[in-house]
């Protein structure tokens, strides 16, 4: 039987073949690449680092909430006092101009005028008492409507091999209420979820998992998904199963739902490489030679010789997973701050944004470090990307066919998202089961939310029973398609 999907009137993207007719269409899946904007922010304080990685963000009610693990390797004030890894805070309204408000939270050298969330919590003696600001700091704002005011915000870090959970009523002041019963390698950031279609909160976290390579003694970085109704009870922990599956090590996993289509779940994960050749020629020639070659031979030699991108990868159910294998961020033209191992560690999180380009529509940002161990504070960039456009179903310039299954929707009107050349456009053409058509003809120019014109009817008279939608595109790309 031919599979009929009902989606309603959500939001549906094609970066998956979920409701693509594979066997008809002669477009194919493209991933695109997000655009470097400005310097954001640069972690110049005396509590800042050259190690900032991880990072995570979420829009409170229109305020962005940034944190950042700011990890020290560098000659910074107090370092042979000060432990390696704090949680830091900015915040920002538009996405663009952030702020480092001052907390009060940790005493570092014998001040609280800083912005650090978490950091090491010293008794009278000076002895560390505990740093839940560890690694992978992510916070969550939980949507349920019960939840406790001085609850709304949770956040999970990992410290002392453990996840531990904290929670907040404004984001900057947190509680700690104490470890997950979740077991796992963590050291990285792990991402906090709540499916409120499932009720429940879900866990993607950090293990590891023998080789499957005969002979291969490394053990290989992987991510795991456990569930909770309660935050203390937790389901099995299930692995992830990609198409295509290829074992490479990811780092951070990045998993969020995508607030414009929240059925859906993306993830920008870390794909880990170390190079086990050892110091060969090419890292002589390779940026940062003299750092590199400094922490090869004086700290783990992994750490001179890895190097890191960042993959894209979505799911409907957030198991199974399409994940792309070319890279969606590499670290891009040689300079003595990229290429390294932390090179496109992307903020746990997207916020949407205004485009710089006055009258454009609204864009999506991500963030993203450079700098880390090259002895100097390191710098955060903003990255854009459109809205929904992460991957597209593209044609090239000769004429290619794009064909739906059969599809049940609620509305009167079809808005796609989609680009062309001045020379490309788009012709739709809705087919409901008894034969009768509607069409519209040479729709071009670049918009993330056009209502298309039909010329003989309306796709009204078709909600409700199933549809068929044939799309001819010459030098265009369709990134979603929405019924209103």
């Amino acid at each position: 039987m031919e599979e009929i999907i009902n989606i309603g009137s959500r939001r549906e993207l094609f970066w998956d073949n979920t409701i693509v007719d594979t066997e008809r269409t002669q477009t194919s899946a493209k991933l695109h690449h997000p655009i470097e904007r400005e310097c954001v922010l640069t972690f110049d304080d005396p509590w800042g680092g050259d190690g900032a990685c991880y990072m995570s963000i979420i829009d409170d009610n229109g305020v962005f909430r940034l944190y950042n693990n700011v990890h020290r390797t560098c000659d910074y004030p107090g370092k042979d006092k000060w432990p390696h890894s704090t949680v830091c805070y900015a915040e920002s309204t538009d996405g663009i101009h952030w702020e480092k408000p001052v907390i009060g939270n940790i005493d570092f050298l014998g001040s609280k005028e800083n912005n650090i969330v978490f950091g090491p919590v010293f008794d009278e003696n000076g002895n560390e008492l505990h740093n839940f600001g560890g690694d992978g700091f992510r916070a969550l704002v939980d949507p349920r409507p019960d939840c406790p005011p001085d609850e709304r915000i949770k956040a999970i870090s990992d410290y002392e091999g453990k996840l531990w959970l904290h929670v907040s009523a404004d984001g900057m002041h947190f509680r700690t209420v104490g470890p997950l019963d979740i077991h796992g390698a963590f050291d990285s950031v792990n991402s906090l979820l709540y499916n409120e279609e499932k009720e429940v909160f879900q866990c993607y976290y950090r293990d590891y998992h023998a080789p499957f390579k005969p002979g291969d003694r490394h053990w290989i970085r992987d991510i795991r998904l456990t569930e909770s109704k309660d935050l203390v009870h937790w389901s099995a922990p299930q692995h992830m199963r990609y198409d295509p599956f290829v074992d490479w090590e990811l780092y951070t996993n990045g998993v969020c739902h995508y607030y414009r289509a929240p059925h859906v779940y993306f993830a920008l994960p870390v794909r880990y490489n170390e190079r086990r050749i050892g110091w060969s020629q090419n890292y002589e020639q390779l940026c940062g030679r003299d750092r590199r070659y400094e922490r090869f031979t004086k700290m783990d030699p992994r750490t001179g010789t890895a190097v890191t991108d960042a993959l894209f990868m979505t799911s409907r159910n957030g198991v199974d997973w399409t994940r792309y294998g070319d890279a969606f961020m590499s670290p891009g033209p040689e300079n003595p701050a990229n290429w390294v191992y932390g090179s496109c560690y992307i903020s746990n999180g997207i916020i949407e944004t205004k485009s710089t380009h006055p009258g454009c529509e609204n864009e999506i940002s991500m963030y993203c470090a450079e700098g880390r161990w090259t002895g100097k504070p390191a710098q955060l960039y903003r990255y854009t990307l459109r809205l929904d456009g992460f991957v597209s179903q593209n044609a090239s310039w000769y004429t290619s066919k794009l064909f739906t299954k059969k599809l049940i929707f609620e509305g009167k009107d079809l808005f796609i998202n989609f680009s062309t050349s001045a020379f490309g456009g788009i012709e739709i053409r809705m087919t409901g089961e008894d034969g009768r058509q509607i069409i519209a003809k040479d729709v071009f120019g670049d918009s993330c939310n056009r209502r298309v014109i039909f010329e003989n009817g309306s796709p009204a008279d078709f909600a409700g029973t199933p549809v068929t939608i044939e799309f001819t595109m010459c030098d265009a790309d369709l990134y979603s398609i929405k019924f209103e």
